[in-house]
């Protein structure tokens, strides 16, 4: 679960996710969310 950084709203499931990886290292998940309130972040997706 996500926490929205503005409203402190707690989202379930991404809209979307892709992999963030550098060359040569291992890549991160990141996902876009959608909070109740109508306010769009990003996180890690555990």
């Amino acid at each position: 679960m996500a926490k929205c950084p503005k409203c402190g709203a707690e989202v379930e499931k991404p809209i979307k996710t892709w992999v963030l990886a550098p060359k040569g290292r291992k890549g991160v998940t990141i996902g876009l969310f959608k909070c109740p309130n109508g306010h769009y972040f990003r996180a890690k997706v555990e």
